[in-house]
């Protein structure tokens, strides 16, 4: 039979051993509750990189490229910009002559908007997802040298003929953007009317014997406004200056699809 002292020593380590574990509980959970409090939330992918795939269908050996940042929870800044060039098929209007040979092509283009995602409109959703609307302004810019050759009375003159192509796009956009497992974006710009500066110039580096150099050029130019969407309807009949020149604002219009990354 246990001794008074030794009932006390036993209930003294009993108590001892639950003050312990309780010590270690408390240990335990202040420790997860600190975890828990200084895990990281959620990321947050501010910046994204577009590929452009509707240059690709108007223009030739296009690859134009966008980057977009997020400065707060509905806006951000769209920068858009690559290389491109123009259609080389141009069908001219002229009797017996014809564009021959192509030995420069080339082009770029720059773009700039600042978008609005609509809070109304896309609840639940963040930039850069959802409806949005953004003014933009967008530059390209083509240029190229072709041999221009004209047949009169069994007599071939042929001459290099520069020509550039300077557009300024000056509108609003409306456009919704995707964003698939957080990361994969489908940029749609849907609607996008403007205020467009067309400029054409066009130059010969000689006379051609037998062709009418300023019809020669206005030809040219006609076969380029082609290209553009009934732009012949909205400019009517302008003409070249003396320099090979046309240059006029009319109305214009954006369309863009793209696809991209966020990181």
């Amino acid at each position: 039979m246990k001794t008074l002292a030794q009932q006390r020593r036993c209930t003294g380590i009993t108590k001892h051993i639950v003050i312990a574990l309780i010590f270690a509980l408390a240990v335990f959970s202040t420790t997860a509750q600190t975890t828990d409090s200084i895990r990281k939330p959620a990321k947050n992918y501010r910046n994204g990189i577009k590929l452009d795939l509707s240059s690709n269908l108007l223009y030739r050996n296009s690859y134009v490229f966008g980057y977009e940042r997020v400065v707060n929870q509905h806006q951000s800044i769209n920068i858009s910009g690559g290389y491109q060039e123009f259609p080389i098929s141009l069908d001219l209007n002229l009797l017996d002559t014809k564009l021959d040979k192509t030995k420069k092509n080339s082009g770029y283009r720059f773009g700039f908007d600042y978008r609005f995602y609509l809070a109304k409109a896309n609840k639940c959703l963040n930039a850069p997802q959802g409806v949005y609307l953004a003014p933009f302004v967008s530059l390209q810019h083509f240029e190229s040298e072709r041999t221009m050759v004209h047949t009169s009375d069994s007599i071939t003159g042929s001459a290099d003929l520069r020509s550039s192509i300077n557009l300024v796009f000056i509108g609003g956009e409306l456009g919704y953007q995707f964003v698939l497992w957080k990361r994969f974006i489908i940029d749609a710009e849907m609607f996008g009317p403007a205020l467009t500066h067309y400029n054409f110039n066009c130059k010969l580096s000689q006379n051609i014997e037998g062709l009418d150099t300023n019809e020669a050029l206005q030809a040219v130019i006609d076969a380029l406004k082609e290209k553009f969407p009934k732009l012949k309807d909205l400019t009517g009949e302008e003409g070249i200056n003396g320099s090979g020149t046309e240059s006029f604002w009319s109305a214009g219009f954006r369309y863009n699809i793209s696809i991209g990354f966020r990181f």
